[in-house]
């Protein structure tokens, strides 16, 4: 039996937190934005990409260290600072809130994964290995991604 069931919930309106500006936040973001959530970023220092969402409109990018009242009314939260024991009181501490909780650093402190996501018009597809197996992922979202966009 699987210990990860795959669930497809609705993101609209609800709160995505990331704590970290450098590049595995800029993916989850990236991530993040295929979908209907308040992104909210908060970090001291953050890549050019994710300034520019920001300067967009997209998210909201907070510059400074992470408080820990930042947690609250969060549904999703993403730790990907650069400091393993700061990463680790963000996702004990947002768990103990009820959040879905996504640790960049050790992944067994999550308790969800980010799948590869495949999407085209209104099919959006996830494919994860529970980080065990990263060529497998790509091999089957490339095919999946060749099947939809010969799709007619």
């Amino acid at each position: 039996m699987k210990e990860y069931f795959p669930l497809f919930i609705s993101s609209k309106g609800k709160k995505a937190l990331v704590i970290g500006g450098g590049k595995i936040a800029t993916r989850r973001i990236s991530t993040l934005l295929n979908f209907e959530f308040d992104i909210i970023v908060v970090s001291p220092s953050t890549t050019k990409e994710i300034r520019q969402l920001a300067d967009d409109g997209l998210i909201t990018y907070i510059q400074r260290e992470f408080l820990d009242g930042d947690l609250e009314d969060k549904f999703l939260v993403v730790a990907a600072t650069d400091k393993r024991e700061v990463n680790k009181y963000i996702g004990d501490r947002a768990k103990e809130l009820g959040a879905y909780v996504s640790v960049a650093d050790v992944k067994e402190e999550c308790n969800f994964y980010f799948p590869a996501v495949i999407t085209k018009d209104e099919v959006v597809v996830g494919v994860t290995s529970g980080g065990k197996s990263h060529k497998t992922v790509k091999d089957i979202s490339d095919a999946i991604r060749k099947v939809l966009n010969h799709e007619n």
